[in-house]
């Protein structure tokens, strides 16, 4: 017969390896809530122009935290996990489409210059980083933006890939849970910027195909510093690309 102080851990270890069920719905309802903050905030943000949805990134953080440190479940939850070489040989073909291919020939830009777009859009890109390219205090500023997107992006793999699109992946499956994520992650780049429709448009949809690679490398490895360093190495050679455009 079991001791009391196995039976404890026992059934410690089984809350840390816990599997949601789709018919969970407690947590499909929080799931719901977390979500609608999330869209509410980013709503807000389109509309006003400010960063509002900071504070929807804030709220999903909490949720994203609360199984392991409130009902200590394991930190893999949160896709912190060893063997990210291993990882890497699994799914480098994804890293280097996205993170390297896509930068430096962005399939959007392909389709803005078909279509007479491609000096609107890249004006477009350019002012949603807030960087002056053309000018010597421009080149100077990409340090900063950098340093502040190595923090951002992963914020964003926490928020998007390892927290919406893993948890909406227990209900809808895997394939619609990137694509769902990837356009809110996509919109999220649309917030405090202008142009016509059709620029907005190829401007999200771009940010949308990285969101779906990074969604696709973390659906296969559960790894968050893989997605992370994915998507700022994405972030690097993007910016490295519009130097060299300018």
């Amino acid at each position: 017969m079991s001791s009391p102080l196995e039976l404890a851990s026992s059934q410690e270890a089984a809350q840390s390896r816990r599997e949601p069920s789709p018919h969970d719905r407690k947590a499909l309802y929080k799931l719901i809530l977390i979500i609608t903050i999330l869209l509410l905030t980013l709503v807000i943000s389109m509309y006003s122009g400010k960063d509002v949805y900071i504070f929807g990134y804030i709220v999903v953080v909490i949720y994203a935290l609360h199984g392991p440190v409130r009902h200590h479940r394991s930190w893999q939850e949160l896709g912190l996990k060893h063997g990210f070489m291993k990882d890497l040989r699994r799914v480098w073909y994804y890293v280097g489409i996205d993170a390297f291919l896509f930068q430096i020939l962005p399939p959007t830009l392909g389709i803005a210059f078909m279509f007479g777009y491609y000096p609107e859009l890249l004006k477009h890109i350019t002012g949603r980083l807030s960087v002056n390219f053309g000018s010597l205090e421009g080149i100077s500023a990409i340090g900063g933006l950098l340093a502040a997107a190595l923090v951002l992006t992963l914020i964003e793999e926490v928020v998007f890939r390892v927290t919406i699109q893993e948890k909406l992946s227990w209900f809808i499956g895997t394939p619609a849970a990137i694509l769902f994520t990837s356009v809110i992650f996509g919109l999220v780049h649309a917030v405090g910027t202008s142009g016509s429709l059709p620029i907005i448009l190829m401007d999200v949809a771009g940010v949308a195909l990285d969101g779906v690679f990074f969604g696709i490398i973390y659906a296969k490895t559960k790894n968050l510093a893989l997605t992370w360093t994915t998507h700022y190495i994405a972030d690097i050679i993007g910016l490295i690309a519009l130097v060299l455009i300018f």
